[in-house]
């Protein structure tokens, strides 16, 4: 049986909701020692999207060139 699968999307905006293109969402599985990390690059938009498996913990990574790292647990 496959595994389940959820879609993870949005838009990465700045203070000014103004979109941030090129940014990267890297998604990292916490449980998983060989689990396949997956990436997102925004489009000019600033929409991102990616299919992950669903009841799963992950670490997502949002790098944009010109500002700070933020991570989500």
């Amino acid at each position: 049986m496959p595994a389940q699968s959820i879609q993870l999307e949005g838009f990465i905006t700045d203070s000014l909701e103004n979109p941030l293109v090129n940014t990267k969402v890297i998604v990292t599985p916490l449980l998983e020692a060989n689990g396949q990390i997956k990436f997102s690059i925004s489009s000019s938009k600033g929409e991102y999207r990616l299919k992950l498996e669903s009841n799963l913990p992950y670490l997502i990574k949002v790098r944009y060139l010109r500002m700070r790292k933020e991570e989500i647990h």
